[in-house]
């Protein structure tokens, strides 16, 4: 059985060793910590220029995206949101009013931003709605605006005067004409990361270079097939002892479990409109239940997969109830499987027959923090479900070719990823690349605590607990063979002198 992301002959380097997903106790930031691509053997044929960071917002089968424009060269990134200042865009008097008062039935100045708008007092993307989170100025006089939209960049001109408070004077409006120079600024989301209502946010760590013997053949990457997702859910590194009983999990299941396809929903994306005014979506928050386009996620395609899986058989009772919108079957029981991949509540199960339930609750037993299982509750949808317009005969009408998978693909069982992994070593700040290498960064927050010297770092296997070092290199047999080593000399000694 193919163990990990290993392939019998590799065209590209080998993904980092010991990756780990640390959160530094703040709300949207995540530690990403790996060893040096370098240390590694199948590496020596490369010129490595640093690592890649990829991140997925929906689950560890993808779609991701990259988060650094050039190669890393540390060992370290921090990942959180920020918001960045556009200062001074202009205004263009041609293509950026939406109205300029020459309506029929409406007299307002509306234009647009390049960017949505966020709130300028917040760490979060929260879309901004005050007129003080932008400053307008119009031939160099700074002027109060009416009301500004944020999903939207949407900011509109008062057209009235109105008394100031300060003077006791009324204010007459201030209205640009074709001649005019007009600049905002605001703040725009640069990069957000998603927290709260267990968001399900993965990372996979890459290596790129060029071979040493031929450097104009060009950059390699390590496909991401081959590299770990690696997840702030895993606090430890998953020693040989639970990945054997993972393992033995799965032949159960293989045994007598059912197979079956999961379909994750969606909380990130491009998204859908649903047909609604992008304000009434704005303050609503729904999206529509028969949308053909998210299904009701509020996300286009609305879910990843399908992924198949094995879950435990159906032992439960078929009961049919009248109620007040006709007869509906009534079935739910619970049921149980591996840690892969990470479900949520408002999945959804698609079984042979096409019956499709929801997931509810979800219980994960875990051991040091590593997922071993996961166990909830499934119930059957009536086929007046939107979930079961979701396509499964065309593959096509989905974007499948974004998710990605964990294992080697010529793998037929979903086992759960036993990649090595662990705490990454000491991250170096690089001078040179402040934005990557934060000055205020805790770089010894996590120290390194199974080093073993004398185990080469190449093929070394570490954790971020004692037990795990005591479990993978049994350092505790060590006083007791010595002592039977020098008992069995003694004995020996003794039998060569009688003799």
């Amino acid at each position: 059985m193919v163990a990990g992301w290993e392939v019998p002959s590799r065209s590209w380097p080998k993904a980092p060793m010991n990756g780990q997903i640390v959160g530094p106790l703040s709300i949207g930031v995540y530690d990403i910590r790996w060893d040096s691509p370098t240390v590694l053997g199948a590496n020596s044929q490369f010129t490595l220029s640093g690592v890649n960071l990829y991140r997925s917002d929906v689950g560890e089968r993808g779609p991701y995206f990259r988060l650094n424009q050039y190669p890393i060269g540390g060992n370290f990134y921090r990942d959180k949101t920020e918001n960045v200042l556009v200062s001074n865009e202009i205004v263009f008097w041609d293509s950026s009013w939406r109205t300029k008062g020459d309506g029929p039935n409406d007299r307002d100045w509306v234009f647009n931003t390049k960017k949505p708008i966020i709130d300028r007092n917040e760490d979060k993307c929260v879309w901004a709605g005050t007129p003080t989170d932008v400053c307008l100025v119009i031939d160099g006089q700074e002027v109060i605006v009416d009301s500004v939209f944020g999903r939207t960049g949407e900011i509109r001109l008062i057209t009235q005067s109105y008394f100031n408070p300060v003077t006791e004077k009324l204010v007459p409006p201030i209205i640009p004409g074709p001649n005019s120079t007009v600049t905002v600024s605001y703040y725009t989301n640069k990069n957000y990361v998603e927290s709260g209502l267990e968001k399900k946010v993965w990372y996979r760590i890459t290596s790129v270079g060029f071979y040493s013997s031929n450097p104009s053949a060009g950059m390699v990457e390590t496909p991401l097939d081959y590299c770990q997702p690696l997840s702030h859910y895993s606090v430890e590194a998953l020693d040989y002892i639970w990945r054997e009983a993972i393992r033995r999990n799965n032949w159960i299941l293989e045994q007598g479990g059912e197979r079956v396809y999961l379909f994750i929903r969606k909380t990130a994306g491009i998204p859908c409109r649903c047909a609604l005014e992008e304000r009434t979506l704005e303050y609503n928050q729904m999206p529509r239940n028969n949308c053909r386009l998210c299904y009701g996620t509020g996300f286009l395609e609305g879910y990843e997969g399908p992924y198949n899986a094995i879950l435990v058989p159906d032992e439960a009772d078929r009961r049919v109830s009248q109620t007040e919108r006709g007869r509906h079957l009534e079935l739910s029981y619970e049921v149980w499987m591996g840690p892969t991949p990470l479900l949520t509540m408002r999945d959804f199960v698609v079984k042979q027959t096409n019956e499709r339930f929801s997931i509810g609750a979800i219980r994960r037993p875990s051991n040091r923090g590593n997922l071993l299982q996961q166990h909830f509750t499934i119930a059957y949808l009536d086929e007046s479900d939107i979930r079961y317009r979701v396509p499964l005969d065309s593959l096509s009408e989905l974007p499948f070719p974004q998710n990605r998978i964990t294992v080697d693909p010529r793998e037929t069982m979903l086992v759960y990823p036993i990649a090595e992994q662990g705490p990454a070593i000491e991250a170096i700040p690089d001078e040179h690349s402040p934005e990557v290498y934060p000055s205020n960064a805790d770089y010894k927050s996590h120290p390194m605590i199974s080093e073993k010297d004398n185990i080469d770092d190449s093929r070394e296997r570490r954790g971020r607990t004692i037990t795990y070092d005591n479990q993978n290199y049994l350092w505790w047999l060590i006083p007791t063979v010595v002592y039977l080593s020098e008992w069995l000399n003694a004995v020996s000694s003794g039998l060569s002198g009688i003799l």
